[in-house]
């Protein structure tokens, strides 16, 4: 008998929650991750990631740090490579650590290999000197990724537990889904368009934000379909039936509705808001098809996983475990802090809770936007303005937007 449950932490690169049928979405996307979702697993209502592309969003969810610790922010500054990693932990704790990436941004050079037995940043994707022009179009599609991630527990080690890390691209842009899920959306004649990330906010017609939204949910429809392939193989094992299962986005897109299509752009909720669900050892008394009421982070994600494991966690780590959350049905509503350095190199920093988000660029002193989500879901009425102070609940949250920079 293994001294931890085996875990399958599959990462889904640039998807919205509210593009899911299991978080409300009218297509149906989504049918195998909806249906694992309630029968199987905990999910969670609202998930904010450690910034809004992800090279800050995956680098927090291995550390369990905000994007200012771990500082993995940009491809070209250094990070915090003594940042204690989720793998190292549970290497240390014992376990085999597999990770398999399909996204070149998240390559072993830029240290998301630390902790793990096998990093394959190559089965599934182009070289990282390819060009990014040539990665967005050259990754691997996500039942290659299955195929992988299968010969992976097919060779589990029978006296050691296993991570399995596994980071599909589908839905990134380019949006092209292979047949039919290129047309399972879209109107006759409305193929997917090529590039069309790239087209400012003036080019982006009705007609083109339709195409490129069909498309995107072809993507989406494409990745379950690999992802359920997986689970079913998962489930038909004795060992499968007791892993511990993640599934996730590392953060969410936007179709023009800021100018701006893609993600990394800004630090509003299009871009943020990403599925997370649970699947937990049925030991720990956790209802399977419940959710979990209010925010929780990315940032948390990684001391959950070892709490259910029954491996200490870090004390580096800032992140809390969410089994409470889990037993109560909601969260404890903490503030999470979020940012992106992308366009244009520049720095924005957010930090949002249930009800308010404050949002500054540069000058972390004093916040440029702030928005009160309950009234204003949208984020379209600023309360940063010259003649009214800002509510106190919200200009409570100022001192967290100050980056704590070694």
């Amino acid at each position: 008998i293994l001294s931890h449950p085996d875990i399958l932490f599959i990462l889904i690169d640039s998807i919205k929650a509210s593009h899911l049928g299991c978080y409300g979405y009218g297509r149906n996307t989504t049918p195998n991750i909806d249906r694992f979702a309630k029968a199987e697993c905990v999910r969670f209502e609202t998930v904010i990631p450690g910034g809004s592309w992800t090279v800050p969003a995956v680098m927090t969810l291995f550390t369990s740090l905000p994007a200012d610790e771990h500082r993995r922010v940009l491809p070209d500054l250094p990070h915090d490579a003594d940042a204690v990693t989720l793998a190292e932990t549970l290497r240390a704790a014992g376990y085999a650590t597999v990770g398999i990436t399909a996204n070149a941004m998240v390559n072993r050079r830029f240290g998301y290999g630390k902790g793990f037995d096998l990093w394959d940043d190559y089965s599934a994707t182009l070289p990282p000197d390819a060009g990014m022009e040539k990665i967005a179009a050259g990754y691997g599609k996500g039942m290659l990724m299955t195929r992988l991630g299968l010969n992976r527990l097919k060779r589990r080690d029978p006296d050691r537990p296993l991570f399995l890390f596994l980071f599909y691209m589908d839905p990134h842009w380019d949006f092209y889904p292979p047949p039919p899920y290129d047309m399972k959306f879209a109107k006759p004649g409305g193929s997917p368009i090529r590039n069309a990330w790239l087209l400012p906010a003036e080019k982006a017609t009705s007609e083109v934000r339709r195409r490129t939204i069909d498309a995107y949910d072809g993507e989406i429809a494409y990745c379950d379909a690999a992802i359920s392939n997986l689970l079913a193989s998962v489930a038909s094992t004795p060992r499968g039936r007791d892993t511990i299962v993640v599934i996730a986005g590392d953060h969410g897109e936007s179709f023009w509705e800021r100018g701006f299509s893609g993600h990394g752009n800004y630090l509003y909720d299009q871009e943020l808001k990403v599925p997370l669900m649970i699947r937990v050892p049925k030991n720990r008394g956790l209802k399977p098809g419940s959710v979990v009421k209010g925010q929780v982070g990315g940032i948390d994600l990684a001391p959950t996983l070892l709490d259910l494991a029954g491996v200490p966690v870090p004390p580096s780590w800032k992140g809390r475990s969410l089994v409470p959350a889990m037993e109560r049905g909601v969260s404890d509503g903490r503030p999470v802090v979020t940012e992106t350095r992308v366009r244009d190199k520049l720095w924005q920093r957010a930090v949002r809770t249930d009800r308010w988000k404050v949002i500054a660029i540069d000058d972390f002193t004093k916040p440029v936007e702030a928005y009160d989500l309950v009234a204003d879901p949208g984020e379209t009425n600023n309360l940063v303005r010259a003649d009214a102070p800002l509510p106190k609940e919200a200009q409570d949250l100022v001192p967290h937007l100050k980056p704590n920079e070694k």
